[in-house]
């Protein structure tokens, strides 16, 4: 893909870089020894002197050829759904859309020109489908049908958001108040936050991503009710309600068998939390001992890394590493080239690796 360019010095350009950055006007203005009302004037169309743009370049990790070159998408907030939304500032929301956009805009769109990424075979729900609990769990349950998954475990729900034609990528050392975020634009695109550790509660994370897909494509979520849809189709899909209902340990008078229970975290590959809330939900435990619960998992420390979580292993996407690893040196090269973005970039933010030294330095 070459991108056109533009005669003049593209202010939004900057804002996006800016924003990706996560850094303030005030942090350009510091950087280019000028006001932030300059900084500001230079994201609305004034002109840098050459120096600038190279100090610009340097800071924002990108090309003098990305600030002179059309804003390809702005990605709208209504096509992006944030779990944890409600703890998360608009500044740190505007931070992770940027970051974003700047990897589908300029990079993934011209990786799949080259390479071919599966086609994206997600379903939208129909208006109905998901407006109580019983109807998300046919919905979930249709899904698994569909997609021939049967009512066992999910080996890896990375491996099968990108047979659906999903890009799943890392963000890393994201804010720790962003636990996913999931845009639908031309293609699906699920981020991953690197400093959260816990294997089960990642794999309800793209679960829950899974389920807005589907049911709030077009729609702004973040509300308490788009949440809980979501939560209750994560847990309905992970835990399909026969087979769960089969397994679940007896809770033997007041107590919990937790050793069993672990085993089933192990094999179902989901949280020890995300079991007492499907029990609950499936009528298998009262509300309170579900509290109790809780509570068990709170005081011993368990509220973000669990017990047997050391058994279960992290699950990492893979498409967009292999679909770089496919291409030989001067393509990649290329493709870097007419994205305007360092290659430093690259490995930092999105944790995507370069498997042999470029040609020259990007």
């Amino acid at each position: 893909m070459n991108f056109v360019a533009v005669n003049h010095f593209n202010g939004e350009q900057l804002k996006l870089a800016r924003m990706a950055s996560g850094l303030s006007l005030a942090d350009v203005g510091t950087a280019l020894d000028v006001t932030r009302q300059y900084a500001s004037r230079l994201e609305n169309n004034a002109t840098p002197s050459e120096d600038q743009i190279e100090l610009l370049c340097k800071l924002l990790l990108v090309s003098r050829d990305f600030f002179f070159r059309p804003r390809l998408k702005t990605i709208e907030v209504e096509q992006c759904h944030f779990r944890s939304l409600r703890s998360s500032t608009q500044t740190l929301k505007k931070t992770i859309m940027a970051q974003v956009e700047m990897l589908d805009s300029y990079f993934v769109t011209a990786l799949e020109d080259e390479v071919g990424f599966p086609e994206v075979n997600i379903f939208a729900a129909e208006d109905g489908e998901f407006d109580s609990v019983q109807s998300i769990e046919v919905l979930a349950e249709r899904a698994r049908r569909g997609w021939g998954l049967g009512l066992g475990p999910i080996s890896n729900m990375v491996k099968l958001l990108e047979k659906l034609g999903c890009i799943v990528v890392n963000l890393v050392d994201a804010d720790e108040r962003v636990d996913a975020f999931s845009i639908y634009t031309g293609r699906p695109l699920i981020v991953r936050n690197t400093t959260k550790l816990s294997p089960g509660r990642l794999r309800f994370d793209f679960a829950h991503e899974l389920g807005h897909l589907i049911m709030h494509q077009g729609m702004e979520t973040g509300c308490r009710a788009t949440e809980q849809q979501a939560n209750n189709f994560a847990s309905a899909f992970l835990m399909p309600r026969s087979s769960f209902i089969a397994e679940f340990p007896r809770v033997r008078g007041t107590y919990f068998n937790w050793e069993a229970m672990i085993d089933m975290k192990v094999r179902w590959g989901v949280s020890l939390k995300a079991i007492l809330y499907r029990a609950k939900a499936l009528g298998l435990i009262t509300t309170e001992k579900a509290k109790s619960g809780y509570m068990y998992l709170a005081r011993n420390g368990f509220t973000k890394v669990e017990r047997g979580d050391d058994l279960m292993a992290v699950e990492n996407p893979t498409m967009l590493q292999r679909a770089m690893d496919l291409l030989d040196n001067r393509t990649l090269e290329n493709l870097l080239d007419n994205s305007g973005l360092n290659k430093d970039i690259l490995s930092s933010r999105y944790d995507l690796k370069l498997s042999k030294p470029l040609l020259r330095s990007v």
